[in-house]
């Protein structure tokens, strides 16, 4: 009698660890699980987020463009008498000193021809 309530207590305490660590298992899992559903709800609600603002980008640009074409028969066409023509002015020539001591010396040079008559 005594040795059968010992086999029926070590069943009973295999059981009870047994559920200890079924339990303990599935409450792994069931994180884990939430961990990853917590990173896809808050990658949606970023989604979400980016897709309101290209909707208010699109909504945007279309009153943009509808208040443009609103306007567009306000412009006044124009004809050559409107234009203003500009007249083109020569640039400036990019010179270091060098070239501008050789130039001086080189009008020097063209002047003493003439003096040497003196």
């Amino acid at each position: 009698m005594f040795f059968r309530a010992r086999i029926y207590y070590k069943i009973i305490n295999f059981l009870n660890i047994f559920i200890i660590f079924l339990i303990l298992f599935l409450s792994f899992i069931s994180l884990n699980n939430q961990r990853k559903w917590t990173m896809f709800y808050s990658s949606m609600i970023e989604l979400r987020n980016k897709n309101n603002n290209i909707i208010d980008y699109i909504s945007k640009t279309e009153q943009y463009f509808l208040n443009e074409i609103d306007h567009q028969h306000n412009i006044k066409k124009t004809n050559p008498d409107d234009l203003i023509y500009l007249i083109k002015t020569k640039e400036k020539e990019k010179t270091n000193f060098f070239s501008l001591v050789f130039k001086e010396m080189s009008k020097g040079f063209d002047d003493g021809k003439f003096q040497k008559g003196y």
